[in-house]
């Protein structure tokens, strides 16, 4: 019942809920609970008979519930995996829907703009699950004519570490649509590189899809179609955000550079200090051993 492209994640899921259980809660140390986003098979229905229908096989999406609970029974002790599905259905409801309460969602990627989390709450509003874009680079997600403003964007998150919202830009959706979107950003500056590691965007959705249904699969007229130059300028900007994310001198980045120094500093004070009083410890030590050996000498 589990897609084929999600296989693999559910099956790492169960594992490592085996060998790493997080208990749910003191009174029931026997059970284990985590989460997964998987797609699952719809139920075909029946033609005469016991004949499944011929026709394609169609999948859903549903927060899993995992949990692994012992039982008790008279061959012994038994783990039986409890599963509480919750299906997902698209946030919005009809074309280019103007968004005002959307739960916002996190995404974060390296200096090399590949995902490397990306919240589950984004599922109905990108169609995406995030086994689909972990590891993924993030910068086709965005449309092309938004990459100019983006690597503005970008640049700025760089050199002062966030940028508290961001101008409306699109993001696509599984179908082939762009939602549009504002962000808030933060970075991390690794304070012994002093190279920035990833920045954080917490997405805010401002505008549905002109397809609702973002689970619908992308059909072909929906690719985006960009003449030979678009796509090399298209190529040319998303080249040139990854060189802003690896090469740029970064604010935070000299911040981190004074904080290892004055924490180099306070270490060499530290053993300066601890150096100093080594002695004067050798000398109490050396005085009471003195005065110990002149008592029993006294006897």
């Amino acid at each position: 019942f589990v897609h084929p492209r999600d296989r693999n994640t559910f099956a790492s899921q169960i594992t490592s809920g085996l060998a790493v259980p997080k208990t749910v809660n003191a009174q029931s140390p026997g059970s284990s609970v985590s989460t997964i986003v998987c797609r699952i098979r719809r139920y075909r229905g029946l033609n005469s008979g016991f004949g499944v229908k011929e026709h394609g096989v169609k999948f859903m999406p549903f927060l899993l519930k995992l949990t692994f609970k012992n039982v008790n029974e008279k061959d012994g002790k038994i783990i039986y995996l409890v599963i509480r599905a919750t299906p997902f259905v698209s946030a919005f409801k009809v074309p280019n829907e103007t968004v005002t309460k959307a739960v916002p969602f996190v995404m974060r990627h390296s200096a090399n703009g590949y995902i490397d989390y990306i919240d589950p709450e984004s599922v109905p509003y990108l169609g995406y699950l995030p086994q689909d874009l972990t590891n993924k680079d993030a910068l086709p997600l965005y449309h092309p004519e938004d990459l100019v403003y983006l690597r503005q964007m970008y640049e700025t998150v760089v050199k002062q570490g966030g940028m508290p919202r961001s101008k409306p830009y699109r993001m696509m959706t599984y179908n082939g649509d762009y939602i549009k979107v504002e962000t808030e950003w933060s970075s991390f500056i690794n304070p012994w590189s002093r190279k920035l590691e990833f920045v954080s965007a917490k997405i805010f959705i401002v505008e549905g899809p002109s397809n609702p249904d973002v689970f619908h699969p992308m059909e072909s007229d929906k690719v985006l179609k960009l003449t030979e130059e678009e796509k090399i300028k298209s190529h040319a900007l998303r080249e040139s955000i990854v060189r802003i994310l690896n090469e740029v001198l970064t604010k935070p980045a000299e911040v981190a550079k004074q904080q290892m120094s004055k924490r180099c500093q306070d270490l060499a004070v530290f053993m300066e200090n601890l150096l100093e009083e080594q002695p004067k410890a050798d000398e109490d030590l050396r005085l009471k051993i003195q005065d110990q050996d002149n008592s029993y000498y006294e006897r």
